[in-house]
Parts: C-alpha cells; structure tokens; sequence
C-alpha cells in the first residue's frame, strides 16, 4: 500500500505535493482567463476591419486557443511550479499597474485624437496593456509576464508606427496579433511551459 502511495505522489501532476494550490483556487489559473478574456477582446473588436477571412480565421484561431487554456488548465492540468504567495507591496503594484492602464488608456486617446490619429488606439490598448504586464513578473515572480509585456510592447510599437505612416489597418492588425500572441502564451502557460 506504501508503494502505491508513493507511486501516485510521484505521478501527481499538480498541487499542494509540488507547492501549488488546488487547481480550483490557483489564482494563476484564475489570472490566465483574464488573459484570456483580454486576448478575445483584442480579437473580436479589432479583426473585422481587416476583412472577412482575415476576421473569420483569428477569431477561429482565438477560440481553438482559449479552448486549449481551458483544457490545460481545468480538465488536464499541469504543475505550473510553486506558487509564491504575493507581498502586499505586490498587491498595491498590481492595483496601481491596473489603475495606470486605465489612465494612460484614456489620456493616450486623448492625445491621438487631438493629433489626428484615433484610428491608431487599438495598437496604442496593446501597448499598454503590454506594459502594465512587465512590473507582474516582479510582483508575483512568474515568467509569462516578461514575455507577455515585451512582445505586446513590440506589436504595438509596430502597429503604432505604421498605421502612423498611413498603413491602413495596422493599428488593428498589431492589436488582433497581441491578442493572438497572449492567447498563445497563456496557453503555453497551461502546459506547464513558465513553471
């Protein structure tokens, strides 16, 4: 009966045995679908301009994504590595971080749309979305959230300089890639793949 014990502890894929929470109340899974609401928003606000099959095949490409997060991280879940309990220094930086974004969302539309350049504001989002993803991986010590930042913050830049230089479309181009790209992340995430 000890073997057997011991034999099932050392398959286990997840939990308190490798320093992780039950699956239900991880707050990394719980974290990962607001990645992943965020990563379909992108997605279904900003693919439609850039046409029809071009829409139709993200949008596919979004769901078949967050179904596969869902997978890894509900029906078949993998260890994602020991949990490190947050600060509250962590915690007030993860609320400031939110409230930031929200503030430079709206001044960051502000000025676009005094300069004449609205149509730029979903790779301006991505942007700053990505940014507010980099001080995460400090606060609660995880991975994902430098490659998360850094590559939102490059699509965006991207996007931000030519849709600027009259690219049509490249504003929600390089916001429907980052959400794209956090959706594939997060689900890399699901597999283990950061722990």
């Amino acid at each position: 009966m000890e073997i057997l014990a011991r034999t099932l502890q050392a398959t286990r894929r997840y939990g308190p045995a490798v320093g992780e929470p039950p699956v239900l109340v991880d707050p990394r899974r719980w974290g990962a679908l607001i990645g992943v609401v965020g990563g379909l928003v992108f997605i279904f606000s900003y693919a439609p301009p850039l046409g029809a099959a071009m829409s139709i095949s993200a949008e596919i490409a979004g769901i078949g994504l967050a179904l596969t997060v869902l997978f890894g991280h509900y029906i078949r879940p993998t260890s994602l590595g020991s949990l490190r309990e947050p600060s509250r220094t962590a915690l007030l930086l993860y609320v400031g971080c939110v409230a930031g974004e929200l503030a430079a969302i709206a001044a960051g539309s502000r000025l676009l749309t005094s300069l004449g350049h609205a149509n730029l504001r979903p790779a301006l989002i991505a942007g700053v979305v990505g940014v507010h993803f980099l001080p995460f991986a400090w606060a609660f010590g995880e991975r994902i959230f430098h490659r998360l930042g850094l590559t939102l913050l490059v699509l965006a830049s991207v996007g931000l300089i030519a849709g600027y230089a009259g690219i049509t479309h490249a504003a929600e181009a390089s916001a429907v890639l980052s959400g794209l790209v956090m959706l594939a992340l997060v689900a890399l995430h699901a597999q283990g793949r950061f722990a």
